[in-house]
């Protein structure tokens, strides 16, 4: 009888396991997916916000640019205060304030206005993007961590590939205006849920930042030269990627493709191949080390440019496809050399990345815009080519300087 009882009691155990599993995966997977809908919300339709407001293709980049150089200022400020509130609390009021301003943004009837909704949107959505991990490490049971923390890299990855066709889809069909509106209102929805379904932070305990102590804790961060040149990369890999995309539909747009809306969102599915490019990363980098997977996707991405210089659309969607994996799969193996780094410290180095991140996003993403509208697509290329190059090189360097386990597919001499 005692047997029957603890066998349903087990049984009830696991159904609660199992549903509350189901209930943090879904707040999960919608807190990632409105996060990267609204962060790069405007990068498919720049030539139609070119076209609405009078401005170049460098200046329409802005609107992309701006939003990313808000991501990094709340990186940064999330460094000194993020501890102190609860994490749920945090969450919630990033994705539903941003949607809130997602919302407005389709109202706007000056560029500088909308250019400045979206940098305040861009420090709101900070912190959902660099609180999500904590939140899933504190609140989740170990057992089924991964299944969870897949579900945030889905969202992600979903949020910012349908973001971007669902945009460029209705503007073509409506108008920006509409396809902001639309965009907003489901996000906000998105939020509201996830306020309302997600657990609360029951594990979390505030933390008194030392202000002094934090900005001496990042400062021996970026001394270290190897590590500081992974942030280096981190900055060359999103702003080259960015860059790639926030102009491709400019060149499709333009003669000799003139290709339709509803074709040129098509390339966002290429953001398929990246999922497959992370997974490569992750998977030969325990093989056969962080280092020759981490040259082999720069080699890969500098192919892939040589691939976008024809005028033929099937060498383009072959250079674009191999361009994201490569991408994809580098950011992943650096952010791994990264957590592993200083594991005592991990959250400083991973902030400190993420800041450089979305900085070179910002910069390389406005400044090959200005290269492209003076001298043409080809020049374009020829500028990515650079940054390329020197990541290549930052990594080929710091073999020679950063100890050997780093670039291992173990973390022994992390230890040490």
């Amino acid at each position: 009888m005692e047997n029957t009882e603890e066998s349903v009691e087990g049984g009830r155990s696991a159904t609660v396991k199992k549903q509350s599993v189901q209930s943090m995966g879904l707040c999960i997977f919608l807190a990632g997916l409105s996060c990267f809908a609204q962060l790069y919300l405007f990068q498919p339709i720049m030539p139609e916000l070119s076209r609405q407001f009078h401005v170049n293709p460098a200046e329409s980049s802005f609107s992309v640019s701006f939003s990313t150089f808000g991501m990094a200022i709340g990186l940064f400020s999330g460094l000194f205060f993020a501890d102190r509130v609860a994490r749920k609390k945090l969450i919630a009021f990033a994705l539903i304030s941003s949607s809130l301003l997602t919302i407005l943004s389709s109202f706007a009837g000056y560029f500088w206005l909308l250019i400045a909704i979206n940098t305040v949107k861009g420090i709101l959505l900070a912190g959902s993007a660099s609180i999500i991990v904590a939140y899933i490490a504190e609140e989740v049971d170990p057992a089924v961590l991964g299944t969870v923390t897949s579900m945030n890299i889905a969202g992600n990855a979903v949020g910012g590939m349908s973001g971007r066709i669902v945009t460029t889809l209705l503007t073509g069909w409506y108008s920006w205006h509409a396809a902001t509106f639309f965009i907003g209102v489901f996000c906000l929805l998105c939020g509201l849920l996830f306020a309302w379904l997600a657990p609360r932070s029951a594990h979390f305990r505030p933390v008194a930042i030392n202000v002094r102590s934090k900005i001496g804790e990042m400062r021996r961060h970026l001394a270290i030269k190897p590590l500081l040149s992974v942030f280096i990369l981190g900055a060359i890999l999103l702003g080259c990627f960015v860059s790639v995309y926030n102009y491709l539909g400019f060149r499709l747009e333009a003669a000799p493709f003139s290709l339709p809306h509803h074709l040129i969102a098509l390339i966002y599915l290429m953001y398929i191949i990246g999922t497959a490019g992370s997974l490569f990363g992750g998977i030969y980098s325990d093989r056969i080390g962080t280092r020759p997977v981490l040259i082999l996707m720069m080699f890969l991405m500098f192919i892939a440019l040589l691939f976008l210089f024809p005028s033929e659309i099937l060498s383009v969607t072959a250079g674009l496809g191999i361009f994201t994996f490569a991408f994809f799969g580098a950011h992943a193996v650096a952010s791994r050399v990264v957590a592993q780094f200083i594991p005592a410290e991990r959250s400083t180095s991973i902030s400190l990345y993420l800041l450089f991140y979305y900085l070179g996003s910002s910069i390389l993403g406005t400044g090959t815009g200005l290269v492209m509208h003076q001298w043409g697509w080809k020049v374009f290329l020829f500028s990515l080519g650079i940054p390329v190059l020197a990541g290549l090189m930052l990594i080929l360097t710091m073999s020679r300087s950063v100890n050997r386990g780093v670039w291992s597919s173990t973390d022994r001499s992390l230890k040490k």
